[in-house]
């Protein structure tokens, strides 16, 4: 049952709809005139509103415009309820509202109406969520629930021209799990699977609200950090290297039986950018050069013996020549 609103000055008129409406168990709330509907609509949005066109002070138009220039009540379906019919009126109604209906009416034509706008709304949100999802989809890691490489290159650009703006450093993190290919060979992708779940947790806890922690393919991770210089980077990616290396993983055997927890290690590269500079289209090439310095580190890092940070502060990040 859905939560209807009726705005109409006419307290008979009010009525009557509020009882057809409760017959069919919806939930019904009455305002006297636009000032007093917009304050409820604020305190709790209705699913619907059945809107009286001709009203003292603010007509149901001018309700209908301000509900349509909030994003937060825009989505609300209203069907206008006036005693004016002339195509006109119709015309001009049906550019704010899903429906319109004449009074005087009969109860069964009220109810036909309202069934069909509160149709359209669940459409409507089932459509909106739909989209939702699979923007949510486009930009997710499935396995992880992290951001994914596509939102990780779009979150670092928008992050450079920030930095670039205001003068703020921005670092960019690298990392990759030592010897994973041998988790798989050894428990099973399944394992693998487990122990990636984990250092993702791992990450979020680490990380601060505003950075931006991502998957970006099979066990490397990507974090970028805004505002963060070389001092606050280095020292987060210490404390995230120990804490990893600390960390017990629960771990079933390719029988499926529990077995002794595992241990990890990371190898870390970190790029800390002190200043951005450069024009607003070469930002896509700021964000490559930087995560390109990360790869080359984190590489380092490996090469020399894994379970070790390797740095770099570039003191001007600009595009060359």
């Amino acid at each position: 049952m859905a939560f209807i609103l009726i705005v109409e000055d006419d307290p008979e008129i009010s009525a009557l709809m509020a009882l057809t409406l409760r017959t069919e168990s919806h939930t019904v709330m009455q305002a006297r005139d636009g000032a007093q509907a917009l304050q409820m609509i604020e305190d709790r949005a209705p699913d619907l509103i059945l809107l009286d066109v001709m009203m003292p002070r603010m007509s149901g138009h001018e309700v209908a415009r301000q509900l349509q220039n909030n994003p937060a009540t825009a989505h609300i379906p209203i069907i206008f309820v006036t005693a004016n019919s002339t195509m006109e009126d119709r015309v001009m109604g049906l550019d704010m509202a899903v429906d319109y209906i004449c009074k005087p009416f009969a109860a069964p034509e009220l109810m036909a109406r309202v069934r069909a706008a509160l149709r359209m709304r669940k459409l409507q949100d089932q459509l909106r969520d739909s989209n939702e999802e699979l923007a949510k989809l486009a930009t997710t890691d499935p396995l992880t629930n992290l951001c994914n490489r596509r939102a990780f290159d779009s979150e670092l650009e928008s992050e450079l021209q920030r930095a670039r703006r205001f003068g703020h450093p921005l670092t960019v993190v690298m990392c990759d799990l030592d010897r994973f290919k041998s988790v798989n060979d050894t428990w099973g992708h399944a394992q693998g699977d487990v122990v990636l779940q984990a250092f993702a947790r791992e990450l979020e806890q680490s990380s601060r609200r505003i950075d931006t922690v991502a998957r970006l393919g099979g066990e490397e991770f990507g974090l970028i950090l805004p505002a963060a210089g070389g001092d606050g980077a280095l020292t987060f990616a210490e404390k995230l290297r120990h804490s990893v290396e600390e960390m017990e993983i629960p771990c079933r055997n390719l029988e499926g039986e529990e077995v002794a927890p595992l241990g990890i290690t990371v190898s870390i590269g970190v790029a800390v950018a002190a200043r951005v500079e450069g024009s607003e289209e070469h930002i896509s090439e700021l964000a490559s050069e930087l995560v390109q310095t990360a790869d080359r580190l984190l590489y380092q890092a490996k090469e020399t013996g894994r379970n070790r940070v390797a740095s770099q502060i570039l003191e001007t990040l600009s595009v060359a020549g």
